[in-house]
């Protein structure tokens, strides 16, 4: 049995300069102006961060800048899939959401980060929408690491 380093150049101490950075995106929702300044029904969908292919999603979350309308609630999630991944049921009540135990992920294709707004219409609120992400596309993707 062989045992081959195939490791890039570089060494094991500090990190290098094409190393990649996490950064922060936001998104800043007046919901009373949505609708022709009507406000967002329940199950109204609000795509709010579009979000690169190839991007790790370390986390996500809502602050509730301006309280929403009585009974609302909302949940954070990525298009065609998991609605509450990242926030499940905020009460709507000024400040952050509670984060969920799921939230990391990795998404392949080009996708949008979206906002079910549930349990009643809002015609008020402010919220802003943030996600910590990081690029994971290859830096160096050749085939310089194969036999042939």
């Amino acid at each position: 049995m062989a045992t081959y380093d195939l490791t890039a150049a570089g060494g094991t101490t500090g990190h290098p300069s094409n190393g990649r950075t996490p950064y922060l995106v936001e998104n800043t929702i007046d919901i009373a102006a949505i609708n022709g300044d009507s406000g967002a029904a329940q199950n109204d969908v609000l795509r709010v961060l579009d979000i690169p292919a190839e991007t790790l999603i370390m986390e996500a979350g809502i602050e509730v800048i301006t309280a929403l309308s009585s009974s609302v609630t909302l949940d954070l999630g990525i298009t065609g899939g998991d609605v509450d991944r990242y926030v499940d049921g905020d009460t709507n009540a000024t400040g952050f959401s509670a984060p969920t135990a799921t939230a990391r992920t990795i998404v392949a294709s080009a996708d949008t980060l979206d906002v079910l707004v549930l349990s009643a219409d809002s015609t008020a609120g402010k919220i802003r929408v943030f996600a910590v992400l990081c690029d994971v596309s290859g830096i160096d993707e050749t085939d310089r690491n194969t036999d042939t």
